[in-house]
């Protein structure tokens, strides 16, 4: 029985201490850039989109979702709905909500339309809004609208939710198959030594 409470305590430490780790912060990240410049300096410059609309899905897990554009300025014209990577600033992204209607410039990366506080961008609910708009359209055009121009959708993963992070899953997973196999091993030696 001894054996047993000293492998048990042995076996709670480790999967404690191995839970700690998972507190400690990782890496902080932070944004270094200069402040957006003028929407005219955007004007030809090929790989940079510019465009209104609005977020119709987002994950707050993952910051992905749905864009629903409604005027593209400059860039793509064949889609209304794309996907989009919302941010928190730190990672120079912006953080974006369902509902949020924005005139941005954006870059596309990785499949997904990520505007950045180092590019001008606004909400369209705001005066400042406004007049990037206005601004967007002296410098642009009136744009034009997408090419399918189906109506909003929603992404094809539901676009909600909340999930553990798989780290700490498999950490309480492996603890536990820790804790069992000790305490079998304890029981078998335990009526071994009877």
């Amino acid at each position: 029985m001894r054996h047993l409470r000293i492998t048990l305590a042995v076996a709670v430490l480790a999967g404690g201490f191995s839970l700690l780790g998972l507190a400690y912060p990782g890496c902080a990240y932070a944004c270094s850039c200069m402040e957006p410049q003028p929407i005219a300096t955007y004007v030809g410059q090929p790989d940079t989109m510019v465009l209104t609309g609005a977020v119709v899905a987002m994950d707050a897990t993952t910051q992905r979702g749905t864009f629903h554009v409604e005027r593209w300025y400059q860039g793509s014209s064949e889609v209304s709905d794309i996907p989009i990577m919302s941010g928190d600033g730190a990672n120079c992204g912006i953080p974006l909500t369902v509902g949020q209607e924005l005139v941005m410039v954006a870059f596309v990366a990785d499949g997904f339309l990520q505007p950045n506080i180092c590019s001008p961008w606004a909400d369209l609910s705001t005066p400042g809004g406004q007049q990037l708009r206005d601004e967007t359209i002296e410098a642009f055009g009136e744009g034009t609208p997408p090419d399918d121009a189906a109506g909003p959708g929603a992404p094809e993963n539901g676009g909600g939710g909340f999930a553990l992070p798989w780290i700490v899953v498999a950490s309480g997973g492996a603890v536990a198959l820790i804790v069992v196999i000790v305490a079998a091993a304890s029981l078998v030696s335990a009526r071994r030594g009877s």
